[in-house]
This record gives structure tokens, sequence and C-alpha cells, in this order.
């Protein structure tokens, strides 16, 4: 089940299963958008609202890693990040959330 987060620094992620992305996509094949390897279905998939990129773990590991939440990037991380929260029926219940 989709589960929303976010970084100490503010940049808001989702953990997803593979079968709540083909469910999205309508892909059946869905990749990492880094390395383009397949997702398993064992494997949670970190997808990132601002970059509306979805990554396996380790990539999405590094990728958080390396984010800076610059202010003027925030209207459209809030909008990203909203649509996916509407989209999976969630609620920000993080600190500093929308």
């Amino acid at each position: 089940m989709a589960e929303f987060l976010r970084k100490e620094n503010g940049i808001g992620w989702l953990n997803i299963t593979c079968a709540e992305l083909i469910n999205y996509s309508k892909n059946l094949m869905p990749r990492c958008d880094n390395c383009n390897t397949h997702f398993s279905f064992d494997d949670g998939i970190i997808l990132v609202p601002l970059l509306n990129q979805a990554y396996c773990p380790q990539c999405g590991k590094e990728v958080l890693e390396h984010m800076v939440n610059y202010q003027e990037d925030r209207p459209c991380a809030e909008r990203k990040e909203q649509f996916w929260l509407d989209y999976f029926g969630l609620k920000d219940d993080t600190t500093g959330g929308i």
C-alpha cells in the first residue's frame, strides 16, 4: 500500500508497490528511471513526485540523498505531491507537509 514520506530536508516521496505503479501507468513491465532494471513485485518502488520518476530502492535512496529542497521548486513540488496524495487517497501526515 502506498505510503507518503518526507525527507528531513522537506523533499516528499512515496513508497509504492509494483502493482500500484502498473495500475497507474498501465505499463506491465515498468523499469527504474535511473538504472533501467525491471521492477520486481517484491521491490518497494520509490516515486519522487517533484521529478516524476520511479526508482528501484537502491537508485531511489541515492537520488533522495542528493536532492536539494530549493524554495523556487516548492510550488511545483506541492502540486505534484498533492496529485499523488489524491491519486492514492493519502494525507500528508509528515511535518512541514502540504
